[in-house]
C-alpha cells in the first residue's frame, strides 16, 4: 500500500540532484546494495517471483564480492540468491544487446543450466533445488514475437502444451514495455522496479521512493554506493569495460554483417557471371551451328558450281564432236555433188 507521508530521507541523499554517476542498471551498483541490504534483495526477488514480500521470509546472496580485494578478472552472476532455503534465482543484466542474439540465448541457458546442477553429491534428485534465471533487457531478445513486460519460460510438450517442470524456468524483464505491465505485474511492485532500473536522476529515484516501501531502502544505498570512492570507481571502471566491450561487439556485428553482405554480393556477381558465361557459350554455340549450315551451304554451292561446269564441259564436247560430225557430212555432200 502505497505510503501517503512524506519520506524522510538522509541529508546526503536529500540534497542530491541531478544525474545519478551510475545507475542502477550498472552490475556492480545492482550487486553491491542487493549485498549490502538484505531487504533490498528480498524485495527484488519477491517482486520477480511474484510474490508478496511476506512470503519471502529468507534471501541469501550466495555470491557475496569482496569490494576490498574486487578485480575485473572476477566471473560473477550478477545476483545468485538462495530464497527461502530452496529456491534459487540468478538475476543478469544486459543493458547491451542485440536482437536475435545466439550468443545471450545461449548464455543465459548456459547459466541456468549451471544454478540447476546444485545436487550435492551423494545426495537423491529430489534435493535439486528448483532454479530460475532472471534476464533484465531493454529491448526485445526476439524479433518474431508479440512485446510484452514480464515474460515466463518453461520446458513444455509442444503439441499439448503440457508444462514439463516449473522447477527448471527463464524469466525477461523488459524495461521498454512497463506501459505494458499487467495487474500482477503492478501488484507485485515489477512496474516500479522496472522505472528504478530507468532512473537516471536523483529527483526520478527520489520520487520512487515516495511509494514508502523499499525503494526508500534503494534510494539510500544507491546513494552510499555512489558517495563511496572505491565503489563508484568500481562501478565506473565496470561501465566504461561493458561500453568498450559493446562497441567492440557492435562493431564486429557491423563487420560481420558487412561481409556477410559483401559474400552474399559476390556469389550474385558469381552467379550472374556464370549466366554471362552461360549465355555467351550458348551464343557462340549457336554460332558455330551457323558457320557449319553456312559452311555446308557453301560446299553444297561449290558442288553445285562444279557439277553445272562439268556439265557444260560435256555439253561443249558434245557440241564440239556433232560440229566436227556435221563438217564431215558437209565435206563428204560436197564432193558426191561435184561427181554428178
Amino acid at each position: 500500500m502505497e505510503n501517503k507521508n512524506r519520506i524522510s530521507f538522509s541529508p546526503g541523499l536529500m540534497n542530491a540532484t541531478g544525474e545519478i554517476p551510475e545507475k542502477l542498471t550498472n552490475d556492480i551498483v545492482l550487486h553491491s546494495i542487493t549485498q549490502n541490504n538484505k531487504d533490498v534483495l528480498k524485495g527484488l526477488t519477491a517482486s520477480l517471483l511474484m510474490l508478496p514480500v511476506s512470503e519471502v521470509t529468507d534471501v541469501e546472496l550466495m555470491n557475496p564480492i569482496d569490494y576490498r580485494n574486487y578485480t575485473d578478472k572476477e566471473i560473477i552472476l550478477d545476483i545468485k540468491a538462495l530464497v527461502n532455503g530452496r529456491k534459487i534465482v540468478n538475476v543478469e543484466l544486459q543493458m547491451s544487446l542485440a536482437t536475435d542474439s545466439t550468443w545471450w540465448l545461449n548464455r543465459s541457458l548456459l547459466y541456468l543450466c549451471r544454478t540447476f546442477d546444485n545436487l550435492k553429491g551423494g545426495n537423491d534428485y529430489g534435493y535439486i533445488r528448483p532454479s530460475m534465471q532472471v534476464c533484465i533487457v531493454p529491448k526485445e531478445l526476439f524479433s518474431d514475437t508479440e512485446p510484452e513486460f514480464y515474460s515466463q519460460y518453461y520446458l513444455k510438450n509442444e503439441r499439448s502444451g503440457h508444462i514439463y517442470t516449473r522447477d527448471f524456468s527463464l524469466r525477461v524483464l523488459y524495461l521498454n514495455h512497463t506501459d505494458m505491465a499487467t495487474d500482477a505485474d503492478r501488484s507485485s511492485g515489477l512496474d516500479y522496479w522496472a522505472k528504478a532500473f530507468l532512473a537516471s536522476t536523483w529527483e526520478d529515484l527520489k520520487g520512487l521512493a515516495e511509494r514508502g516501501d523499499v525503494f526508500k531502502e534503494v534510494a539510500e544505498e544507491m546513494y552510499t554506493v555512489n558517495a563511496d570512492e572505491n565503489q563508484r570507481s568500481l562501478a565506473e571502471a565496470h561501465r566504461k569495460y561493458v561500453e568498450t566491450f559493446t562497441t567492440l561487439t557492435n562493431g564486429l556485428a557491423r563487420a560481420e554483417k558487412k561481409a556477410e553482405e559483401a559474400e552474399q554480393n559476390l556469389q550474385k556477381a558469381q552467379q550472374e557471371a556464370q549466366k554471362q558465361v552461360q549465355e555467351a557459350q550458348q551464343q557462340l554455340q549457336e554460332a558455330l551451328q551457323q558457320l557449319q549450315e553456312a559452311q555446308k551451304q557453301v560446299q553444297e554451292s561449290e558442288q553445285r558450281a562444279a557439277n553445272a561446269e562439268q556439265s557444260a564441259r560435256e555439253e561443249k564436247q558434245h557440241a564440239e564432236t556433232a560440229d566436227a560430225e556435221l563438217a564431215k557430212y558437209i565435206e563428204r555432200f560436197g564432193v558426191l555433188k561435184e561427181n554428178n
